[in-house]
């Protein structure tokens, strides 16, 4: 069911609710498997503009289409999502760019999302992957482009990794990850400067991954995800600087007992405190 505006979207919340009828909400459906009652997309609220610093977006707006009239004005929009605005918002992913320019909760300025029991403009409810609302607006950051982006990539040992950090630091790096595979490399994209010893790529590093089997846990600095990937050994994890949490595929979630952690697929308990306020009556999936 298309969805044309954010009162048509608050009316369907409402019926839906009073007929005691699930709900999902999507923009494009590349990045949602959800199954519901009533399957709503919010395609065709795809208007979008670019003020100074900042873009003022609808949900359905394509991420693709606003990364590239940015560039067009030499701006940037920091994220590699490919869907709509209302899926960059409720997912908030983060990619090695993170560093820099945060997730989309740190450039967003503020939201606009319906939910059951109304139309809150509320910027704490980016993450929560649709389960208490749907995005109908937005208003997030631009940033000056770097014309020149190199990545350096090199894999250490761990005690090379911990001499490194500062110098990296120094750097003020766009992208610092560091990704754990029976050991540690470490990707840097520099505006200018040099890792030495290191291998040297254009562009920005990417990391191709999916849910399955995976936890996000809690991570607050490079050491923390050091000493956790000493501890478990999992099959694969990645440390993005400046996030806070780190992406770790483990086949037995015991070993991260004690450390605050959520499947990847999931959301964080604050969502579910939320959920019992504003969808109680459980409409969101």
């Amino acid at each position: 069911m298309e969805i044309n505006n954010e009162a048509e979207l608050l009316e369907t919340l409402k019926l839906a609710r009073t007929e005691r009828k699930k709900v999902a909400i999507i923009g494009t459906g590349k990045h949602s498997n959800k199954s519901a009652d009533i399957i709503l997309t919010t395609t065709r609220m795809s208007n979008f503009e670019i003020k100074g610093a900042e873009v003022i977006a609808e949900a359905g707006s394509s991420v693709t289409k606003i990364r590239e009239e940015a560039l067009s004005y030499d701006l940037l929009f920091p994220s590699l999502y490919d869907g709509t605005v209302g899926g960059l918002l409720a997912l908030n992913e983060a990619y090695p760019i993170s560093t820099a320019y945060g997730t989309p909760y740190s450039f967003t300025q503020w939201v606009r999302i319906v939910t059951p029991v109304g139309i809150f403009k509320w910027k704490s409810l980016v993450g929560s992957k649709g389960l208490l609302g749907g995005f109908s607006q937005a208003s997030m950051k631009l940033y000056p482009r770097p014309h020149k982006v190199v990545t350096f990539t090199k894999r250490v040992e761990t005690q090379e990794l911990v001499n490194l950090y500062g110098k990296i630091i120094a750097h003020n790096p766009l992208a610092f990850l560091v990704e754990y595979d029976n050991g540690f490399r470490f990707h840097v994209s520099l505006i200018e400067g040099e890792i030495e010893s290191a291998e040297r790529y254009e562009g920005v590093p990417v990391v191709e991954d999916n849910d399955k089997g995976s936890y996000m846990v809690k991570t607050e600095d490079l050491s923390s995800f050091i000493q956790l990937t000493d501890r478990i050994k999992p099959i694969y994890a990645y440390y993005i600087h400046g996030v806070k949490w780190s992406k770790v595929y483990t086949s037995d979630e015991s070993e991260l007992e004690g450390v605050e952690h959520y499947p990847s697929n999931d959301v964080p308990r604050i969502v579910g405190r939320l959920k019992l306020i504003l969808d109680r009556w459980n409409v969101l999936v």
